[in-house]
């Protein structure tokens, strides 16, 4: 039986939404082609229906979820400047830098679930990361109502902490929620 054109459409969308939320937890190669197409709902032999490669899979999924981060920068960059962007900035870099990004099973920003990754993948992985991190500091950049400057060492910041919260939240809490809140704290007073 052959699928509605709507069908395979949806489909696809399943295993690239499924394989972004693997990915985020795991990493691109901590994830089979079988274990992505299952967490869709979808057998093995239909991925190259839909993708030539795992690598194109990875490159989807890292241009959805660049596209979901830029919708939430996006939203603080469309605020009218002064008042309004500085108190939505503060409020993204509270919630970016909050226990609960810290705890969540895969990290949703993609330069801290990716950012280690992306320099052993294939270019077309890397094309579509760069693009994605372009697009996120020229927002960013809005964001300030700064240059691209002051955005790279914002964001530079912002992920550094992240990770590194991360990375230590089960063995030392206290050093780990230190962390977030230095960091909180100084890019808050230079806001």
């Amino acid at each position: 039986m052959r699928l509605s054109k709507e069908k395979a459409a949806e489909n696809r969308a399943k295993v690239i939404d499924a394989a972004l939320g693997l990915f985020q937890r795991r990493g691109f190669s901590g994830v089979g082609v079988a274990e992505l197409m299952g967490a869709a709902g979808l057998t093995h032999g239909g991925f190259y229906n839909h993708f030539e490669s795992k690598a194109a899979l990875e490159a989807e999924a890292c241009g959805l979820a660049f596209e979901r981060a830029l919708a939430a920068i996006g939203k603080v960059a469309a605020k009218p400047a002064g008042a309004q962007r500085r108190e939505a900035m503060r409020l993204y870099v509270e919630r970016y830098l909050s226990a609960r990004a810290r705890d969540a099973a895969g990290a949703s920003c993609p330069m801290v679930s990716f950012g280690t990754d992306v320099s052993r993948e294939s270019r077309e992985v890397q094309a579509k990361y760069a693009e994605g991190l372009r697009g996120y500091l020229d927002l960013m950049a809005q964001g300030l109502e700064s240059d691209s400057a002051a955005a790279r060492a914002l964001m530079a910041e912002l992920v550094g902490a992240l990770s590194l919260a991360r990375s230590v939240a089960r063995e030392d809490r206290a050093l780990s929620d230190g962390i977030l809140e230095s960091a909180k704290a100084r890019i808050l007073a230079r806001l």
